[in-house]
């Protein structure tokens, strides 16, 4: 005799889950729907699709039958959908079986939809960057390869690469990522240093973007990291600077504000050369 599911997993109570085809469900584009979700007309996540490809639709959607036109239509899982159906574009191309999509019943009001699509999408927590790198790391340790983690983690195998770096960090770089006091390219650029070095340069990063905003910690931790993006010039600004100038410089300089044909200026690169700030006038004046 079969024994039941609820009593031998200890639930409370059971649901059916339906599958359905993707190209038979509705992805709804009518914006005076309950169900309209602008994230419809995203493109197609191709890491999605090949993740699917690769292991199926994991989470159930939630979907609605439209009382006036007898359609089902998605509630919950757009993106999903449109992965699938891309998935399914490849496996029937192999000639292999297309898969379905597992979905229940969203049971609530219909008016109500756009509660659940905000508490679907929004509420999620995703994983820090340390402990991604530690689920890559042990699907590694089970024999998955580059190549199946990017499948399953949704990005390229140079990320993948990159990702593991960080658990080659110290432990106060790895800190540092955590509490997001360095960003995680800093934290792949310090992995190349020494730990003694590594701890050093992060003490001084963290110290640097205390007590600043975004954009003004960005720039003090790039100048530690001694890749500053040179200060912006107007055009105003380079033409005062070419009233001071003179020989290579001024012609470098008029040259950038347009005042002269680079065929002109016969000895334009070593003029180029010769001038330091040029390129900070370049990046301001074009």
């Amino acid at each position: 005799m079969a024994k039941n599911s609820t009593a031998v997993y200890g639930a409370s109570g059971k649901t059916n889950l339906l599958f359905f085809d993707p190209d038979s469900l509705v992805l709804v584009t009518d914006k005076t729907s309950p169900l309209y979700d602008e994230r419809v007309h995203l493109p197609v996540d191709e890491n999605l699709a090949r993740n699917i490809d690769y292991q199926g639709v994991l989470q159930p959607i939630a979907i609605s039958k439209n009382p006036e036109t007898g359609k089902v239509e998605v509630a919950i899982g757009r993106q999903r959908t449109k992965a699938a159906r891309l998935a399914n574009e490849w496996r029937r191309a192999r000639g292999v079986e297309p898969i379905l999509i597992p979905g229940f019943v969203h049971r609530g009001e219909r008016s109500n939809a756009l509660d659940v699509i905000i508490g679907e999408n929004e509420l999620r927590q995703s994983d820090t960057p340390i402990g991604r790198a530690v689920k890559m790391r042990n699907a590694m340790a089970l024999g998955r390869s580059e190549e199946q983690l990017a499948v399953l983690f949704g990005c390229t195998t140079q990320t993948v690469k990159a990702t593991l770096a960080l658990l080659d960090c110290c432990a106060a770089v790895q800190e540092a990522v955590e509490q997001n006091q360095i960003s995680v390219t800093q934290a792949r650029q310090l992995v190349k240093l020494a730990p003694d070095e590594q701890r050093a340069k992060v003490k001084e990063l963290v110290q640097a973007g205390n007590d600043k905003p975004a954009r003004a910690r960005a720039a003090a931790q790039r100048e530690v990291m001694g890749d500053a993006a040179p200060r912006m010039k107007t055009r105003k600004q380079v033409l005062a600077e070419l009233e001071r100038a003179s020989g290579a410089r001024a012609a470098v300089l008029r040259w950038v504000l347009g005042m002269e044909e680079a065929g002109e200026l016969p000895g334009l690169p070593s003029a180029v050369a010769a001038v330091d700030s040029f390129d900070a006038a370049v990046a301001k004046a074009a």
